[in-house]
């Protein structure tokens, strides 16, 4: 990879100007900013075929049309006297590296480069929230490496992304959206958006009134090299269990396997209600589907996870997901100031540090294992179950954080925690925890009270 060289494209965009960062910007801009150089932790890496036959030049044509198309890949955001801001310009250069492989080695090079360009931390002052890598092989251009900020896009905009691109690259992309991250913000500041933010405010308010102020007293922000530990349980038998029980219970996987977090976060933690952050996408409508933006933020979510059984946890899960993803859209200062009322209120202690997050987007498994649906069966494919070490880190902002990723034919279940809190061999013990529930909750019915 040292044959290498710059190639650029223009960019061309329908106004340039100056507002507040969105809520969902501003919302990931302080995870950012308290991570500091550690924030490459929130970069999204793809790669992405070139369709054959395209020449470097319509590569280039078509990353400049993205960038026109997309006022988020051409914003610089920073901390102004005023608060958070974003400022988008409306023309200029994006420059890229070219690199030359040889035949049958473009993805793999694609894929080390897309790791080494989300490597770093964004300077967002100075550096546009996306990086390229155009890999050649024999001369031919055959793959794209991309590395986003995770302030300028959140995961449902970077699928949007790159079926806009790979649809720029094939000569078929339909028109550009209207809604832009500029729009949004505007939208927020009064009128059914700032009633929106209104109504969820009152939510957590409310909600943080009745729940415990903390799943786990924090121990001292202490940094050390491996103190937050993530796992990875790679289970076809939780794929197949969170089927069943999805379908017994009519509702989504996701919501089965939220409600699974809820009952071992409750058992381990000794509370009868769970309190998690969710993610919520926040993409209700055709305009905001399409924007491409960070829109994320974080949902309040209490579930009684201590009585009847599993399945009317699922059930209980359902609603009071529902409710909570309503209310995910807010202020994120005006947020701080309920946060502190409510820590205050409960004499100095609110930490909300337990986090789900269902990043499949997708609600099934198409390549599931055949079973009849027995017990033993299921029992069976546990055997087939691996958990693996995928990272560890010297500082995070939680402490106990359940979230998936998509294999068609598995479950990807991480959780990574506080080893101060969570010793490391316990967060594999949970993991296994998760699948015995699911699994057993599918042959049978299972008390919540006995998990404690």
């Amino acid at each position: 990879m040292d044959d290498s060289r710059t190639g650029s494209s223009r960019f061309h965009g329908r106004r340039a100007d100056r507002a507040p960062m969105t809520w969902g910007q501003q919302a990931i801009w302080k995870s950012i900013r308290w991570l500091g150089e550690g924030s490459h932790y929130f970069n999204i890496r793809r790669t992405l075929p070139v369709p054959p036959g395209r020449t470097e030049a319509q590569v280039a044509a078509a990353l400049g049309q993205l960038l026109s198309r997309h006022e988020a890949l051409r914003t610089h955001f920073r901390q102004a006297a005023t608060g958070p801001e974003q400022e988008v310009t409306d023309e200029g250069t994006f420059a890229y590296t070219v690199y030359d492989t040889s035949p049958g080695t473009g993805a793999e090079t694609a894929g080390r480069l897309a790791q080494e360009l989300a490597g770093t931390a964004f300077d967002h002052d100075r550096e546009l929230p996306l990086r390229c890598a155009l890999v050649l092989e024999a001369g031919a251009p055959g793959q794209l490496a991309l590395a986003f900020s995770h302030l300028g896009v959140d995961f449902w905009a970077v699928r949007e992304l790159l079926a806009d691109l790979a649809a720029l690259l094939d000569d078929r992309a339909g028109p550009a959206p209207d809604w832009q991250p500029l729009d949004q913000a505007a939208f927020e500041t009064e009128g059914a958006g700032a009633a929106r933010g209104t109504a969820s405010l009152a939510y957590w308010r409310t909600t943080l009134s009745r729940v415990p102020p903390a799943m786990f007293t924090r121990p001292a922000d202490d940094p050390a090299p491996d103190r937050f530990v993530r796992l990875r349980m790679d289970s076809p038998a939780v794929a197949v269990a969170t089927t069943a029980l999805a379908d017994r219970c009519r509702v989504s996987t996701q919501t089965v396997l939220l409600a699974a977090t809820a009952a071992v976060l409750g058992s381990y933690s000794g509370h009868n209600t769970a309190v998690l952050q969710l993610i919520a996408v926040n993409r209700h409508d055709e305009r905001s589907r399409r924007l491409i933006a960070a829109m994320a933020e974080n949902a309040l979510f209490a579930v009684d996870s201590g009585t009847g059984s599993f399945e009317e946890l699922v059930r209980r899960t359902f609603l009071v997901g529902m409710n909570a993803y309503r209310h995910a859209q807010y202020d994120p200062l005006a947020m701080d100031e309920v946060l502190e009322e409510a820590k205050a209120a409960s004499g100095g202690e609110l930490d909300l540090s337990c986090f789900f997050n269902d990043k499949r987007m997708h609600d099934r498994w198409p390549g599931l294992p055949a079973t009849d649906g027995s017990a033993e069966q299921l029992r069976a494919l546990t055997e087939k179950t691996e958990v693996s070490c995928v990272g560890v880190w010297e500082r995070q902002d939680a402490t106990f954080f359940v979230h998936t990723a998509y294999e068609p034919d598995t479950c990807l279940l991480h959780l990574m925690a506080d080893t101060r809190l969570v010793p490391r061999p316990e967060i594999e013990r949970l993991l296994r925890s998760f699948e015995t529930l699911l699994v057993e909750s599918v042959a049978g019915t299972v008390a919540l009270e006995t998990l404690r």
